[in-house]
């Protein structure tokens, strides 16, 4: 058919087919590891001031309590315990809506000529709780940090 003197060119569907799957799996995989990054600096911001609040809140209780001679340990598992069973509460309600969400997402975005899938896997929802596991660590050990900075006169001292 390329030899033909009447025909200006062609195309072979399957080579088109696969060259437009091909460009379309490397746009969506750039923009999965956009979506990643960016959901992991949200997890991390919240769970982050999530732990900020509750410190500035409980100063005067935590002070409190190390003035009447708990270590900075038992301080801050008090602290860190709150925070661990704020995010353990919270996961499945995130799970849950997270998944609401993609679905209404890709119901929005798919047309009649290009489907996408919802695929929910274990995989996925396990790396969703590993970022928020290890952002709700990293949070406790900021806490955890700032705790230590905390002036205990000065905090008693305070009138609310």
């Amino acid at each position: 058919m390329k030899h033909t003197p009447r025909a200006a060119s062609v195309v072979v569907k399957e080579a088109l087919r696969d060259s437009f799957r091909k460009t379309t799996a490397e746009s969506i995989g750039i923009l999965q590891k956009l979506y990643t990054l960016f959901a992991t600096i949200v997890a991390f911001g919240i769970v982050y001031n999530s732990a900020r609040i509750s410190l500035s809140e409980r100063q005067r209780e935590l002070a409190t309590l190390r003035v009447l001679g708990f270590t900075r340990g038992e301080v801050g598992a008090v602290l860190v315990g709150e925070l661990a069973i704020l995010t353990l509460v919270a996961l499945p309600f995130g799970l849950l809506i997270g998944s609401g969400m993609a679905a209404v997402i890709l119901q929005s975005v798919n047309t009649e000529f290009v489907r996408l899938p919802l695929e929910l896997t274990q995989a996925n929802y396990a790396r969703a709780v590993l970022v928020v596991a290890v952002s709700a660590l990293i949070s406790a050990l900021f806490a955890a940090l700032k705790l230590r900075q905390l002036d205990l006169v000065a905090v008693l001292k305070a009138r609310d």
